[in-house]
């Protein structure tokens, strides 16, 4: 749980260097798939809030389906920063 709530700080940096310490090795297995998922749900929607566009859809394309499966409110995150970022014509590419 403390990996959650790193994420809830709003603090973009800090949750890139939990990232990369997720990614050393087998660090990942120490979560079930529920708490991995729900991981990446509160990375992407981070991403979503503090990133530009570009790098979210880039992370997007990364991460689903093979990381995570975006839950309703990930899709609505990626929206809005579309909507915010006046790229509203990519949503096709990223259904």
């Amino acid at each position: 749980t403390g990996l959650l709530q790193c994420c809830d700080l709003k603090d973009i940096k800090l949750a890139y260097q939990l990232n990369r310490a997720m990614e050393k090795g087998d660090n990942w297995k120490f979560l079930d798939m529920d708490r991995l998922n729900g991981y990446w749900s509160k990375f992407f929607s981070l991403l979503c809030m503090m990133e530009q566009i570009e790098v979210v859809l880039k992370w997007y394309k990364e991460m689903s389906p093979s990381l995570f499966y975006p839950s309703p409110k990930n899709i609505l995150d990626l929206l809005q920063a579309l909507d915010a970022a006046n790229q509203l014509e990519v949503i096709p590419s990223v259904w």
